[in-house]
């Protein structure tokens, strides 16, 4: 790991407007060294450079903070976490927010429910179901504020899938390029899956970066 890599993050974050403690650095830091030890064991990411680690899995978490749709007291899922992101990074970041890290992966869980114990996350959860199998027990009021994820399928499969999972009023929140035929045709489907308009929020950074955020809200009734 990069002996100037605390001062990297903190940069990383100010760059979004964020601030964090020293404790949400340090737990960041305990977050990828974990995962450097446990990747080659548990297939947990293709990445092996702990620069490109800290950039993709954790920094490019962080962008899920904009635009200030994850507030305490709120119950939040991501959807298809694999190795943690960027439910873990979140989970790290926002301490009054309850979040439930979802994978089909049983040692991936394993794994992340290592890390929460390291990290005394108790406002976090690591569960090893299918978004289908979690749906079909999940009461009206144990339904999710908020649905992140980052890569388990096509938006509209997202959409789908997120439907049974979010509260009347609550959001499905996406990192995607934000020029693509995929998102059009969300934008057509929507309607017909429970959604409402289709809302983008570019990001900032990379200079004239072509992802941002897509965020979609459940149609109420």
């Amino acid at each position: 790991m990069p002996p100037n890599w605390h001062i990297h993050l903190s940069q990383q974050c100010e760059q979004r407007g964020l601030v964090l403690t020293p404790a949400q650095v340090e737990a960041l830091a305990q977050y990828l060294d974990l995962l450097l030890r446990w990747r080659p064991y548990l297939n947990l990411t293709g990445l092996r450079d702990a620069e490109r680690m800290c950039e993709v899995l954790i920094v490019e978490s962080l962008d899920f903070l904009h635009g200030g749709f994850l507030r305490p007291g709120m119950r939040v899922l991501d959807l298809g976490t694999g190795a943690g992101v960027p439910g873990m990074t979140l989970a790290i970041c926002c301490p009054e927010v309850h979040f439930t890290l979802l994978d089909r992966s049983e040692k991936k869980v394993t794994f992340l429910q290592r890390v929460i114990t390291s990290l005394s996350l108790q406002h976090c959860q690591a569960l090893s179901q299918t978004a289908e199998e979690l749906a079909r027990h999940l009461a009206p009021q144990d339904l999710f504020d908020v649905v992140v994820s980052r890569g388990v399928g096509s938006m509209t499969h997202l959409m789908r899938l997120s439907a049974a999972l979010v509260t009347p009023g609550g959001h499905l929140i996406l990192r995607k390029p934000l020029e693509t035929e995929e998102l059009q045709e969300a934008e057509r489907r929507g309607t017909a899956e429970g959604w409402g308009k289709i809302e983008t929020l570019p990001l900032a950074w990379p200079v004239s970066s072509p992802w941002g955020l897509v965020v979609l809200r459940r149609a109420c009734g």
